[in-house]
């Protein structure tokens, strides 16, 4: 290596320095909200400088997007690109996101942060792969019998809807019977009727 690319490598980034500050805005967040989980309060918490988390998290909403994402488990929606798949992927992964713990006291912090005026939160922070899934919806829904005029945003935001209200009315997540079912519903929805005659 010479020693101009080792001059720009820099320091390499240390797992328990992310770790550290990840659940320290998890902790902070839980604990007082958004409002309280600045760049200044993470860095003391998680015990670093806070040009430590400013490399790493550039803004507050990145901060905050990656402490929703660790609340779940570091978890990420894997897309096929199969309209029927996704549907039937996306709500499963719903329904295991909403049954983690720190993902339903995180939840009340999240809608709040995203409504604000101005927004804390951006909401593609917190649900990076929606438009993804959309993209994918409006790609390949003729093509596989699906109503290709709808929003293509709308199945995933029926996804997180109907998760929403399940929680808010049960006080738990969806079970797998129920996120199989809602996929069920949502994909018969979609269906093209087929021309008879």
């Amino acid at each position: 290596m010479d020693a101009r690319s080792a001059r720009h490598q820099g320091r390499p980034r240390r797992a328990a320095t992310d770790a550290a500050i990840i659940r320290a805005a998890v902790e902070l967040m839980t604990e007082g909200g958004v409002q309280a989980t600045t760049l200044t309060a993470v860095a003391k918490r998680a015990g670093v400088a806070r040009a430590t988390v400013y490399l790493r998290w550039p803004t507050r909403s990145a901060l905050i997007g990656g402490a929703a994402r660790a609340a779940v488990g570091g978890q990420v929606l894997r897309l096929t690109g199969d309209v029927e798949q996704d549907i039937r992927v996306g709500t499963a992964f719903v329904q295991r996101v909403f049954a983690i713990p720190t993902f339903a006291a995180m939840l009340p912090e999240i809608v709040r942060g995203v409504l604000a005026t101005p927004p804390e939160l951006s909401f593609d922070s917190v649900a990076p792969r929606r438009r993804d899934f959309a993209r994918n919806y409006a790609a390949g829904a003729g093509a596989a019998g699906f109503d290709p005029t709808i929003d293509p945003h709308l199945p995933f935001d029926v996804i997180l809807g109907t998760a929403i209200a399940y929680l808010l009315a049960n006080g738990r997540s969806m079970t797998d019977a129920d996120a199989a079912r809602l996929a069920d519903m949502i994909i018969a929805g979609l269906r093209v009727p087929k021309a008879t005659g």
